[in-house]
């Protein structure tokens, strides 16, 4: 028995191998087919990524946030954020909407999670009106609907009106506006999508309620993220991001956060989530007011260091302005 499980283990030390080759071989081929794509670029024109199909909430926010980059705008739509954030890495893309948080959802798990371990920078941020329309393929009374699909954070910030239908099965789904598709395929006249405006014209989709979101002010802030940090003007308002985890010592949070405010940086975010592979342990995401290119901010991310057992500086980048434009 004891020489079986050698073998055994033998055998599962050489297939790890095998996979870490494979996966290393991968890697290598996809960095090779990014730099061909990115010779083959027309000249000129701006990637810009986004999770979902057209018409979704990012896809918005990409071409609001690069407004006067229209002309020579391509945006990219991915399945998902990982997809999207490791086309920005290998070059094929050169920037990525990257949704963090909702004003009535509140924070994207997900996305915080990812910005720990991929290798992009914050380069900037957009906040994004959301405004939830009920889309189907007919007028229709709300009565008959019977399936209603969304991305689950739509589903979330509109759960007040759902409830409202109490026949309907909800559905999630990867995206709004892939909902939206999939409302079209179906030919269903049953079924509604939440999604934006911009989707309901995209597909000739009559729109049944607008404005169904809990709050009306609903924004969704998305980071702006490209492959190499971008340095700002010293005249430029600034936001900086932090990603660090403390050491298991009492008090260890609470010095980190007041060696900020004794260097005069406000937080504008704090935001906690598990460590992945190390249970009890949390990361803490950190947004301060300040610019890495001022000696201050610069001086107090350096003495942070040492009060962290993990510490990665996100990005400096253009702060949005501090109330949202009103609608």
């Amino acid at each position: 028995m004891s020489e079986t499980l050698k073998d055994l283990r033998k055998e599962l030390e050489e297939a790890d191998r095998r996979i870490d080759e494979a996966v290393a071989a991968r890697q290598q081929l996809a960095a090779r087919l990014a730099a061909l794509e990115r010779d083959d670029r027309p000249g000129g024109r701006l990637r810009v990524g986004y999770q979902g199909g057209a018409g979704a909430y990012s896809y918005l926010a990409a071409f609001e946030h690069f407004a006067d980059r229209r002309g020579d705008l391509d945006c990219v739509g991915f399945r998902t954020f990982r997809e999207m954030t490791d086309a920005v890495e290998g070059g094929s893309i050169d920037y990525g909407m990257l949704p963090v948080e909702n004003t009535t959802a509140g924070s994207i798990n997900q996305a915080y999670d990812l910005l720990a371990r991929a290798n992009v920078a914050a380069v900037g941020e957009h906040l994004l009106h959301v405004e939830h329309c009920l889309v189907a393929l007919e007028p229709v009374a709300l009565s008959d609907l019977r399936r209603i699909a969304s991305h689950p954070q739509a589903l979330e910030q509109c759960s007040e009106f759902i409830a409202t239908l109490p026949d309907c099965e909800v559905e999630a789904y990867v995206d709004t506006a892939m909902a939206v598709s999939k409302l079209v395929r179906d030919g269903d006249t049953r079924q509604a999508a939440i999604a934006s405006r911009e989707a309901a014209r995209r597909h000739g989709l009559e729109i049944l309620k607008r404005g169904i979101a809990n709050q009306k002010e609903n924004y969704t802030r998305f980071l702006v993220v490209a492959r190499e940090p971008v340095a700002c003007g010293l005249e430029t308002p600034c936001k900086t991001s932090l990603v660090f985890a403390t050491r298991h010592e009492k008090g260890a949070l609470a010095r980190c956060l007041n060696l900020l405010a004794e260097r005069d940086l406000n937080l504008t975010k704090l935001e906690s989530r598990p460590r992945p592979e190390m249970p009890w342990q949390y990361l803490f995401y950190v947004d301060v007011e300040g610019n890495l290119a001022a000696p201050e901010t610069a001086r107090a991310v350096e003495e942070l260091g040492p009060l962290t057992s993990f510490l990665k500086v996100l990005g400096s980048y253009p702060a949005h302005a501090a109330r949202p434009p009103q609608h």
